[in-house]
């Protein structure tokens, strides 16, 4: 392989990474209630383009889960366990857009 191949696989690979990380700690500060992340999400995204990126990094999303949440709530560090739920997330993120996509 070129060597230039070989660079674009890798810069593939932790772009992906990293933008993954981020969109999964929004969501998952989402998912938690937090009334900034939620301000900040409605301001970068619409609802089509939040839900792509959710479900284009669903893995990160799990994993960030993982550590953000299972892992402090077995360890003692966290009193309560935000479900998993993305529906939820989502319609909290977005009601009016959602309210409009049932009808």
């Amino acid at each position: 392989m070129s060597f230039w191949i070989v660079v674009a696989k890798y810069a593939f690979i932790l772009t992906y990474l990293v933008i993954g990380f981020i969109v999964s700690f929004e969501a998952i500060l989402c998912m938690g209630g937090s009334k900034i992340a939620i301000k900040w999400v409605r301001r970068l995204y619409n609802l089509k383009s939040f839900m792509f990126l959710v479900y284009l990094f669903y893995p990160m999303l799990l994993v960030v889960y993982f550590l953000l949440e299972i892992i402090p709530y077995y360890l003692g560090v966290s009193k309560n366990l935000t479900k998993f739920d993305i529906p939820r997330m989502i319609y909290t993120i977005f009601p009016d857009d959602c309210d409009n996509c049932e009808r």
